[in-house]
């Protein structure tokens, strides 16, 4: 579904929730129309008639936002320097996912499954890597015009090391990707996810004040914009606390997990992996910044 939401914007809205496999998009219109992210789905994203889409800008290489870049074969695809080797090989992108870490944290070895192997219909295959030919990568500020719009590029890392958000002045309108302003905050289970990183990126959007966020995972947002971003910045920040509180006595990551401090009740092992993925960001911080140290390996304490 396309939404309308300012001169020559459209959000590509896919047909269910947008949520994972799914995700916005946002179409930018003009003579080299441009399409930002790919994961709204093929029902979605066929009513912006791909053929006439110039380029396609991935915000970073997670799955639900560049499964559906097969429908834009005459376009230029391009993605953030930091990730590009993810695109073209399967052993980057297994690293920067932190796949690697599987059998570290669960102790099994399995395939790894995202979600079931039966995606929605109009999602082309189950999570797993498939190569993608970028026709360039794109860095901080680098500025593109649809012949309508000028879109400039902004990176905004903390979700991943590449992650990118886009603003498009003219109309105050910037897609933030995963930095979605979702009740559960930012989903920090990457390889490269950082939360030092992330403070600066929420900042920086505080200091752009953008007029309208179009998240990868909510509706377009309008209002009160900053107290949202703030409250999205807390629900991380909040689990740090109770981390620490926990590390007055010494905990493994896997131990840490157990508090299930993301997904509620977690039932099914990709999920604790996950749990575990999110752990291991927080423990990174908290050695950075010497709050915590190692007691014995991989076992954390509190200072």
């Amino acid at each position: 579904m396309l939404q309308k939401i300012s001169k020559d914007i459209w959000v590509v809205y896919p047909p269910a929730q947008p949520r994972f496999p799914y995700g916005n998009c946002l179409y930018v219109g003009g003579e080299a129309p441009i399409v930002i992210d790919a994961g709204a789905g093929k029902n979605a994203l066929t009513e912006v008639i791909p053929p006439r889409v110039s380029t396609v800008l991935l915000s970073h290489s997670h799955y639900d936002h560049i499964h559906s870049t097969y429908l834009f074969p005459h376009a230029d695809i391009m993605a953030g320097w930091q990730e590009e080797a993810c695109y073209a090989s399967e052993k980057n992108w297994i690293e920067s996912n932190g796949y690697k870490n599987w059998d570290e944290m669960i102790q099994i070895a399995r395939a790894i499954s995202l979600i079931d192997n039966h995606p929605p219909g109009d999602v082309p295959f189950a999570p797993h890597f498939k190569p993608i030919a970028l026709a360039g990568t794109f860095s901080d500020l680098q500025v593109l015009d649809s012949g309508a719009l000028k879109v400039t590029i902004l990176h905004l890392p903390g979700h991943t090391a590449g992650h990118y958000g886009f603003y498009i002045e003219a109309e105050g309108v910037l897609f933030s990707s995963d930095l979605d302003l979702v009740k559960t905050g930012p989903w920090m289970g990457d390889r490269t996810s950082d939360i030092d990183q992330l403070i600066c990126s929420i900042k920086r959007l505080k200091e752009i004040n953008p007029r309208i966020i179009v998240p990868s995972h909510r509706r377009v947002q309008d209002y009160d914009l900053n107290r949202q971003l703030d409250t999205f910045l807390e629900v991380v920040l909040k689990r740090q606390e109770r981390i620490l509180e926990l590390l007055k006595i010494p905990h493994t990551v896997e131990q840490l997990a157990n508090y299930h401090m993301f997904y509620t009740e977690p039932r099914i092992e990709k999920q604790m992996y996950w749990e575990c993925m999110i752990m291991k960001t927080h423990i990174t911080y908290s050695l950075r910044h010497g709050l915590i140290k190692e007691v014995s390996p991989g076992v954390y304490q509190r200072i």
